[in-house]
Protein backbone atom coordinates (compact mmCIF):
# COMPACT_ATOMS: atom_id res chain seq x y z
CA UNK A 1 0.00 0.00 0.00
CA UNK A 2 1.88 3.16 -1.44
CA UNK A 3 0.92 6.82 0.58
CA UNK A 4 -1.70 7.42 -1.44
CA UNK A 5 -3.87 4.00 0.04
CA UNK A 6 -2.76 5.45 3.10
CA UNK A 7 -4.42 8.29 2.91
CA UNK A 8 -7.43 7.12 1.59
CA UNK A 9 -7.78 4.64 4.63
CA UNK A 10 -7.22 7.90 6.58
CA UNK A 11 -10.32 9.64 4.81
CA UNK A 12 -12.34 6.56 5.60
CA UNK A 13 -11.12 6.74 9.73
CA UNK A 14 -12.82 10.71 9.17
CA UNK A 15 -15.88 9.30 7.69
CA UNK A 16 -16.81 6.56 10.37
CA UNK A 17 -15.75 8.87 13.88
CA UNK A 18 -18.72 9.99 14.04
CA UNK A 19 -20.73 6.53 13.49
CA UNK A 20 -18.01 4.77 15.86
CA UNK A 21 -19.01 7.03 18.49
CA UNK A 22 -21.10 4.83 20.20
CA UNK A 23 -19.37 1.81 19.77
CA UNK A 24 -15.81 3.89 20.78
CA UNK A 25 -18.04 4.25 24.18
CA UNK A 26 -18.72 0.89 24.47
CA UNK A 27 -15.39 -0.28 24.23
CA UNK A 28 -14.13 2.12 27.09
CA UNK A 29 -16.40 0.57 29.00
CA UNK A 30 -15.68 -2.65 28.58
CA UNK A 31 -11.40 -1.94 28.78
CA UNK A 32 -8.92 -1.41 31.27
CA UNK A 33 -7.81 1.35 28.84
CA UNK A 34 -9.05 3.34 25.94
CA UNK A 35 -7.45 2.42 22.81
CA UNK A 36 -4.10 3.82 22.85
CA UNK A 37 -2.36 5.80 20.19
CA UNK A 38 1.33 4.90 19.95
CA UNK A 39 4.26 4.84 16.91
CA UNK A 40 4.65 8.63 16.87
CA UNK A 41 1.50 10.34 15.39
CA UNK A 42 -2.26 10.76 15.82
CA UNK A 43 -4.79 8.23 15.32
CA UNK A 44 -5.81 8.28 11.69
CA UNK A 45 -2.01 9.98 10.08
CA UNK A 46 -3.07 9.68 6.58
CA UNK A 47 0.90 8.98 6.12
CA UNK A 48 0.93 5.58 8.39
CA UNK A 49 -0.04 2.65 8.63
CA UNK A 50 -2.89 2.11 11.24
CA UNK A 51 -2.20 -1.43 13.11
CA UNK A 52 -4.36 -1.73 16.07
CA UNK A 53 -3.28 -4.56 18.48
CA UNK A 54 -6.03 -6.05 21.19
CA UNK A 55 -4.69 -7.63 24.57
CA UNK A 56 -7.41 -9.47 26.50
CA UNK A 57 -5.05 -10.02 29.73
CA UNK A 58 -4.51 -5.75 30.11
CA UNK A 59 -1.78 -5.71 32.94
CA UNK A 60 0.37 -9.46 32.78
CA UNK A 61 3.56 -8.87 32.74
CA UNK A 62 4.32 -11.42 29.98
CA UNK A 63 1.38 -9.52 27.58
CA UNK A 64 2.78 -5.93 28.59
CA UNK A 65 6.24 -6.89 27.45
CA UNK A 66 5.21 -7.91 24.39
CA UNK A 67 3.40 -4.63 23.57
CA UNK A 68 6.01 -2.67 25.32
CA UNK A 69 8.36 -4.79 22.33
CA UNK A 70 5.58 -4.27 19.71
CA UNK A 71 5.90 0.06 20.80
CA UNK A 72 9.67 -0.07 21.00
CA UNK A 73 10.24 -1.81 17.23
CA UNK A 74 7.59 0.26 15.70
CA UNK A 75 8.91 3.84 17.31
CA UNK A 76 13.03 2.25 14.98
CA UNK A 77 13.32 4.30 12.56
CA UNK A 78 12.41 1.43 9.81
CA UNK A 79 8.98 2.12 11.03
CA UNK A 80 8.54 5.01 13.02
CA UNK A 81 7.23 7.01 10.06
CA UNK A 82 4.91 4.49 8.54
CA UNK A 83 3.28 2.62 11.22
CA UNK A 84 1.16 3.89 14.27
CA UNK A 85 0.17 1.37 16.85
CA UNK A 86 -3.09 1.53 18.67
CA UNK A 87 -3.21 -0.69 21.46
CA UNK A 88 -6.92 -1.69 23.16
CA UNK A 89 -6.71 -3.74 26.63
CA UNK A 90 -9.59 -5.67 27.80
CA UNK A 91 -9.75 -7.70 30.88
CA UNK A 92 -10.18 -11.03 32.57
CA UNK A 93 -9.58 -12.87 28.77
CA UNK A 94 -13.01 -12.15 28.24
CA UNK A 95 -13.53 -13.31 24.77
CA UNK A 96 -16.98 -11.79 24.04
CA UNK A 97 -15.09 -8.17 24.91
CA UNK A 98 -12.43 -8.87 22.68
CA UNK A 99 -15.14 -9.48 19.51
CA UNK A 100 -16.88 -6.04 20.38
CA UNK A 101 -13.56 -4.24 20.99
CA UNK A 102 -11.70 -5.51 17.68
CA UNK A 103 -15.24 -4.86 16.42
CA UNK A 104 -15.19 -1.05 17.28
CA UNK A 105 -11.41 -1.06 16.08
CA UNK A 106 -12.75 -1.87 12.07
CA UNK A 107 -15.04 0.83 12.93
CA UNK A 108 -12.24 3.41 13.38
CA UNK A 109 -10.90 2.37 10.10
CA UNK A 110 -8.27 0.67 10.65
CA UNK A 111 -5.53 -0.81 8.43
CA UNK A 112 -4.60 -4.33 10.09
CA UNK A 113 -5.20 -5.54 13.12
CA UNK A 114 -3.16 -7.72 16.02
CA UNK A 115 -4.45 -9.59 18.78
CA UNK A 116 -3.74 -12.54 21.16
CA UNK A 117 -6.88 -14.95 21.09
CA UNK A 118 -8.89 -14.80 24.33
CA UNK A 119 -10.34 -18.19 22.80
CA UNK A 120 -9.86 -20.84 19.93
CA UNK A 121 -13.28 -18.81 17.80
CA UNK A 122 -14.59 -15.85 20.13
CA UNK A 123 -13.62 -13.59 17.79
CA UNK A 124 -15.46 -14.91 14.76
CA UNK A 125 -17.99 -12.60 14.44
CA UNK A 126 -15.43 -9.95 14.73
CA UNK A 127 -13.15 -11.55 12.46
CA UNK A 128 -15.72 -11.77 9.47
CA UNK A 129 -16.78 -8.46 9.49
CA UNK A 130 -12.62 -7.55 9.33
CA UNK A 131 -12.15 -10.04 6.07
CA UNK A 132 -15.55 -8.59 4.24
CA UNK A 133 -13.72 -4.70 4.35
CA UNK A 134 -10.12 -6.31 3.21
CA UNK A 135 -8.60 -5.71 6.99
CA UNK A 136 -6.19 -8.32 7.72
CA UNK A 137 -6.57 -10.15 10.87
CA UNK A 138 -3.45 -12.11 12.64
CA UNK A 139 -3.24 -13.89 15.69
CA UNK A 140 -0.48 -12.90 17.85
CA UNK A 141 0.51 -15.18 20.61
CA UNK A 142 -1.49 -17.84 20.00
CA UNK A 143 -3.25 -20.00 18.14
CA UNK A 144 -7.15 -19.63 16.35
CA UNK A 145 -8.82 -21.43 14.75
CA UNK A 146 -10.16 -19.57 11.51
CA UNK A 147 -9.20 -20.28 7.81
CA UNK A 148 -9.21 -16.29 7.27
CA UNK A 149 -6.82 -15.44 10.52
CA UNK A 150 -2.75 -15.29 9.79
CA UNK A 151 -1.27 -16.73 12.89
CA UNK A 152 2.16 -16.02 14.31
CA UNK A 153 2.97 -17.63 17.44
CA UNK A 154 5.26 -19.43 19.76
CA UNK A 155 4.68 -22.93 18.82
CA UNK A 156 2.87 -23.40 22.49
CA UNK A 157 1.93 -26.91 21.75
CA UNK A 158 5.98 -27.56 21.40
CA UNK A 159 6.63 -25.55 24.55
CA UNK A 160 4.42 -28.31 26.84
CA UNK A 161 6.31 -31.38 24.90
CA UNK A 162 9.41 -29.70 25.60
CA UNK A 163 9.34 -29.53 28.86
CA UNK A 164 7.75 -32.92 29.99
CA UNK A 165 10.39 -34.66 28.02
CA UNK A 166 13.18 -33.06 29.52
CA UNK A 167 11.34 -34.01 33.35
CA UNK A 168 10.87 -37.39 32.47
CA UNK A 169 14.65 -37.13 30.90
CA UNK A 170 16.03 -35.74 34.69
CA UNK A 171 13.48 -38.10 36.90
CA UNK A 172 15.82 -39.97 39.19
CA UNK A 173 14.25 -43.86 40.77
CA UNK A 174 11.46 -41.87 42.40
CA UNK A 175 8.83 -40.91 39.23
CA UNK A 176 5.81 -39.34 41.52
CA UNK A 177 5.43 -35.85 40.16
CA UNK A 178 3.38 -33.03 40.83
CA UNK A 179 1.84 -30.82 37.56
CA UNK A 180 0.43 -27.42 37.95
CA UNK A 181 -1.59 -26.42 34.75
CA UNK A 182 -1.41 -22.37 33.44
CA UNK A 183 -5.17 -20.89 33.34
CA UNK A 184 -7.81 -22.95 32.56
CA UNK A 185 -10.14 -21.78 29.66
CA UNK A 186 -7.27 -19.80 27.52
CA UNK A 187 -6.46 -21.66 24.29
CA UNK A 188 -2.59 -22.39 24.27
CA UNK A 189 -3.35 -23.80 28.10
CA UNK A 190 -6.10 -26.18 27.08
CA UNK A 191 -4.64 -26.97 23.98
CA UNK A 192 -1.18 -28.19 25.28
CA UNK A 193 -2.20 -29.41 28.55
CA UNK A 194 -3.21 -32.82 26.88
CA UNK A 195 -0.03 -33.62 25.20
CA UNK A 196 1.75 -32.50 28.49
CA UNK A 197 0.02 -35.22 30.55
CA UNK A 198 0.22 -38.02 27.63
CA UNK A 199 4.09 -37.26 27.36
CA UNK A 200 4.48 -37.45 31.14
CA UNK A 201 2.71 -40.56 31.35
CA UNK A 202 4.00 -42.18 28.80
CA UNK A 203 7.60 -41.66 30.06
CA UNK A 204 6.85 -43.55 33.08
CA UNK A 205 6.49 -40.46 35.70
CA UNK A 206 2.76 -40.71 37.67
CA UNK A 207 1.23 -37.51 38.57
CA UNK A 208 0.44 -37.46 42.11
CA UNK A 209 -0.98 -34.88 42.73
CA UNK A 210 -2.27 -31.52 40.59
CA UNK A 211 -2.75 -27.61 40.85
CA UNK A 212 -3.02 -24.82 38.73
CA UNK A 213 -0.65 -21.98 38.81
CA UNK A 214 -2.45 -19.05 37.12
CA UNK A 215 0.54 -17.89 35.37
CA UNK A 216 1.46 -16.11 38.47
CA UNK A 217 5.23 -17.09 40.38
CA UNK A 218 3.32 -16.68 43.73
CA UNK A 219 -0.09 -18.58 42.89
CA UNK A 220 2.47 -21.02 42.14
CA UNK A 221 4.21 -21.07 45.05
CA UNK A 222 1.34 -21.18 47.14
CA UNK A 223 -0.43 -24.25 44.85
CA UNK A 224 3.28 -26.46 45.76
CA UNK A 225 2.98 -25.67 49.16
CA UNK A 226 -0.44 -26.72 49.49
CA UNK A 227 0.94 -30.04 47.42
CA UNK A 228 3.59 -30.60 49.21
CA UNK A 229 2.31 -31.22 52.57
CA UNK A 230 0.10 -33.91 51.19
CA UNK A 231 3.25 -35.64 48.81
CA UNK A 232 6.77 -34.32 50.49
CA UNK A 233 8.53 -37.05 48.46
CA UNK A 234 8.33 -36.40 44.78
CA UNK A 235 10.75 -36.67 42.20
CA UNK A 236 9.56 -33.61 40.30
CA UNK A 237 7.50 -30.51 39.33
CA UNK A 238 5.94 -29.84 35.67
CA UNK A 239 4.75 -26.13 36.23
CA UNK A 240 3.19 -24.89 32.65
CA UNK A 241 4.40 -21.32 31.76
CA UNK A 242 4.89 -20.39 35.66
CA UNK A 243 6.80 -21.77 38.20
CA UNK A 244 10.64 -22.11 38.38
CA UNK A 245 10.97 -19.43 40.87
CA UNK A 246 7.73 -19.88 42.92
CA UNK A 247 8.33 -23.85 43.19
CA UNK A 248 11.84 -24.08 44.30
CA UNK A 249 11.07 -21.41 47.15
CA UNK A 250 8.30 -23.55 48.45
CA UNK A 251 10.87 -26.35 48.48
CA UNK A 252 13.02 -24.04 50.41
CA UNK A 253 10.43 -22.59 52.87
CA UNK A 254 9.37 -26.30 53.51
CA UNK A 255 12.94 -27.54 54.17
CA UNK A 256 12.99 -30.22 51.35
CA UNK A 257 15.43 -30.97 49.27
CA UNK A 258 15.11 -29.93 45.55
CA UNK A 259 13.99 -31.76 42.52
CA UNK A 260 13.88 -31.07 38.79
CA UNK A 261 11.75 -28.43 38.03
CA UNK A 262 10.11 -27.34 34.77
CA UNK A 263 8.84 -23.71 34.91
CA UNK A 264 8.16 -21.53 31.94
CA UNK A 265 7.29 -17.79 32.90
CA UNK A 266 10.48 -16.51 31.45
CA UNK A 267 10.83 -13.95 34.40
CA UNK A 268 13.77 -12.80 35.28
CA UNK A 269 13.20 -14.19 38.76
CA UNK A 270 12.95 -17.89 37.05
CA UNK A 271 16.82 -17.69 35.74
CA UNK A 272 18.01 -15.95 38.90
CA UNK A 273 16.46 -18.69 40.83
CA UNK A 274 18.43 -21.20 39.16
CA UNK A 275 21.47 -19.52 39.82
CA UNK A 276 20.75 -18.62 43.34
CA UNK A 277 20.06 -22.38 43.96
CA UNK A 278 22.83 -23.90 41.97
CA UNK A 279 25.09 -25.17 44.73
CA UNK A 280 22.15 -26.61 46.44
CA UNK A 281 21.22 -28.97 43.83
CA UNK A 282 18.64 -27.26 41.82
CA UNK A 283 18.13 -28.21 37.85
CA UNK A 284 15.57 -26.94 35.75
CA UNK A 285 13.84 -25.64 32.10
CA UNK A 286 12.18 -22.75 32.00
CA UNK A 287 10.70 -23.22 28.47
CA UNK A 288 8.90 -20.17 27.38
CA UNK A 289 7.65 -18.15 24.23
CA UNK A 290 9.28 -14.56 23.77
CA UNK A 291 7.06 -11.95 24.72
CA UNK A 292 8.49 -10.28 21.76
CA UNK A 293 6.54 -12.40 19.41
CA UNK A 294 4.05 -9.02 19.47
CA UNK A 295 6.76 -7.50 17.95
CA UNK A 296 7.37 -10.31 15.54
CA UNK A 297 3.48 -9.67 14.69
CA UNK A 298 3.94 -5.91 13.86
CA UNK A 299 6.71 -6.87 11.31
CA UNK A 300 4.38 -9.22 9.15
CA UNK A 301 1.69 -6.96 9.13
CA UNK A 302 3.53 -4.44 7.88
CA UNK A 303 5.54 -6.62 5.38
CA UNK A 304 1.51 -7.89 4.15
CA UNK A 305 0.30 -3.73 4.22
CA UNK A 306 3.28 -3.48 1.81
CA UNK A 307 1.83 -6.54 -0.16
CA UNK A 308 4.41 -8.92 0.53
CA UNK A 309 3.31 -12.17 0.92
CA UNK A 310 3.68 -13.88 4.37
CA UNK A 311 3.38 -17.51 5.34
CA UNK A 312 -0.49 -17.72 6.53
CA UNK A 313 0.85 -20.33 9.97
CA UNK A 314 3.84 -19.14 11.36
CA UNK A 315 4.62 -20.85 14.84
CA UNK A 316 8.14 -19.71 16.62
CA UNK A 317 10.76 -22.50 18.75
CA UNK A 318 10.41 -21.61 22.51
CA UNK A 319 13.23 -20.55 24.49
CA UNK A 320 14.64 -22.89 27.42
CA UNK A 321 16.60 -21.51 30.03
CA UNK A 322 18.49 -24.43 32.08
CA UNK A 323 21.31 -24.52 34.98
CA UNK A 324 23.57 -24.34 32.12
CA UNK A 325 22.71 -21.25 30.92
CA UNK A 326 20.72 -19.45 33.31
CA UNK A 327 23.85 -17.01 34.71
CA UNK A 328 23.79 -15.61 30.85
CA UNK A 329 20.31 -14.89 31.34
CA UNK A 330 19.37 -13.15 34.84
CA UNK A 331 19.83 -10.20 35.53
CA UNK A 332 20.62 -9.01 38.87
CA UNK A 333 19.70 -5.31 38.70
CA UNK A 334 16.67 -5.95 37.12
CA UNK A 335 13.11 -6.92 39.24
CA UNK A 336 12.03 -10.55 39.33
CA UNK A 337 8.88 -9.77 37.76
CA UNK A 338 11.34 -8.50 34.71
CA UNK A 339 10.22 -10.44 31.74
CA UNK A 340 13.21 -12.15 29.64
CA UNK A 341 12.37 -12.70 25.99
CA UNK A 342 11.51 -9.04 25.72
CA UNK A 343 13.69 -8.98 22.23
CA UNK A 344 13.16 -11.54 18.44
CA UNK A 345 15.77 -12.65 16.85
CA UNK A 346 16.34 -9.90 14.02
CA UNK A 347 14.43 -7.00 15.74
CA UNK A 348 16.81 -5.83 18.15
CA UNK A 349 14.90 -4.44 20.70
CA UNK A 350 16.55 -3.32 24.14
CA UNK A 351 15.97 -3.67 28.00
CA UNK A 352 15.88 0.73 27.78
CA UNK A 353 13.51 0.34 25.22
CA UNK A 354 11.35 -2.75 27.05
CA UNK A 355 11.46 -0.17 30.50
CA UNK A 356 10.05 2.91 28.44
CA UNK A 357 7.24 1.12 26.70
CA UNK A 358 6.28 -0.82 29.87
CA UNK A 359 2.92 -0.48 31.36
CA UNK A 360 2.69 -2.23 34.82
Amino acid sequence: MHASSRRTRALRVAAVATAAASSVALLVGCSSAPAEPSGGGSTGDGDKFVIAFQQPLGGQAWRETGLAALQALANQPEYVDKVEVVIVRTNDNDAAAQNAAIQNLIAQGVDAILFDPASSSGADAAIAQATAQGIPVIANGGPYDNDDVYVVSTDWGSAGTIGADWLVENLGDDKNVLVLEGLAGVPLNDGTMPGVIETLEGGGATIVGQGTNGWNEATAQEAAASLLRSNPDVGGVYSFLTGLQGVPEAFAAAGLPFVPVVGGSGYNGEACTLVKYADQGLTGNSVFGQPAIYAKGLEQAVLLLEGTEIEREQYFPPLEITQDNAAEYCLPDEAPNFQLGYNFPGLDITVDEIKQYFQG
